[in-house]
């Protein structure tokens, strides 16, 4: 077994996750990272990301894809692509807020990267302003904001006295 050899099944798993064949990814990631360790390297953390979103988009947001996509982008914190795959995970486990943090911590390693910025722009922080046609700092919309999100006061009642 070669460098190559992980290499290879690294690259074929790219392929196969950019056709969305997202079980022959996971297999793909998985050779890679078993070439990997039998030639007595030191695993390389993209597999180990790439392989916890394969398996992610795959089964789903399992615990064992959000800790393989946190363990590589911890141990390799300089690569934004590994950011990139943490945040996905994220988004698909309903940890919106995680996956912001994370896909800002990426944008401030690599402000052009196109992968980090399409994903800020698809997770949406804020929901719609109440009325659409208003911005978003006008009284109205602030006022109706706070009372939809239950940090407001709600409207007194009114009564009417006959």
């Amino acid at each position: 077994m070669t460098i190559l050899d992980a290499e290879r099944s690294f690259r074929e798993g790219l392929v196969a996750l950019l056709e969305a064949r997202h079980l022959d990814a996971v297999s793909c990631f998985d050779r890679a990272m078993k070439e990997e360790r039998s030639r007595g390297g030191k695993l390389k953390m993209r597999y180990l990301s790439y392989y916890g979103l394969s398996v992610a988009l795959g089964q789903g947001p399992t615990r064992d894809a959000i800790q393989a996509c946190e363990l590589a982008a911890r141990r390799d914190f300089f690569n934004p692509d590994l950011l990139l795959n943490l945040g996905k995970v994220y988004v698909m486990a309903g940890r919106r807020s995680r996956a912001l943090e994370t896909l800002e911590s990426g944008l401030k390693l690599d402000p052009a990267h196109k992968g980090l910025l399409a994903a800020m722009h698809r997770t949406n922080r804020r929901r719609l302003s109440p009325v659409s046609w208003l911005t978003r700092a006008h009284p109205v919309n602030y006022w109706l904001g706070k009372v939809r999100s239950g940090r407001g006061r709600s409207p007194r009642q009114v009564t009417i006295r006959p």
